[in-house]
């Protein structure tokens, strides 16, 4: 899996832990998806993770992953 992929325009979020953070590539959103994501975890999250994942490998569009990634912050109440 590649994943260094940039997104067009990148993906803010808001934590506690590091105030306000820019999502540039599919890598730093799957790890955020796989790592660091809030336990609550909507019907966007997985959507997110998949859609990510499949990118990454070349099978699905960096434009779409980046859209349901940005569903998938709003879900769960990181967007800044």
């Amino acid at each position: 899996m590649s994943g260094e992929q940039s997104f067009h325009e990148p993906v803010l979020l808001r934590s506690a832990k590091s105030g306000i953070t820019e999502i540039r590539t599919l890598s730093q959103a799957l790890r955020l998806l796989r790592e660091d994501w809030p336990e609550t975890r909507g019907k966007w999250y997985s959507a997110a993770d998949k859609a990510c994942a499949e990118a990454a490998d070349g099978r699905a569009s960096v434009h779409i992953a980046r859209r349901i990634f940005v569903y998938a912050v709003q879900e769960s109440r990181l967007s800044a």
